[in-house]
């Protein structure tokens, strides 16, 4: 059976939260700002339904880049994901690790 996205946090983003495209910037430099700036954990919101990446560099690309910004301590959001990211996150267990967002 397929999972579905039925466990999505129905709580929003808490303020301030920084939408982030991974098409224009990789996590890595994403990290490296984060680390300059040294303040509280940062809330990042990334719209998965418009990553062209998803597309053209695939599910784990995307998943990779979303761990490396975990990793760094940010706390990320996720809006508008589709069937298949949403599987994989589930089979590697990561729908717990990140905030799962309704279609806006």
């Amino acid at each position: 059976m397929r999972p579905t996205p039925q466990n999505f946090s129905s709580v929003q983003p808490l303020l301030p939260t920084t939408l982030v495209n991974l098409d224009t910037t990789p996590a890595t430099q994403l990290v490296r700002r984060l680390q300059r700036t040294r303040q509280a954990p940062p809330r990042l919101l990334i719209d998965c339904g418009s990553l062209r990446c998803l597309r053209t560099l695939g599910v784990s690309h995307v998943i990779s880049e979303l761990l490396v910004l975990h990793r760094a301590g940010a706390h990320v959001w996720l809006r508008n994901v589709n069937p298949v990211l949403y599987h994989c996150l589930a089979l590697l267990k990561l729908t717990d690790v990140f905030h799962l967002l309704p279609a806006a």
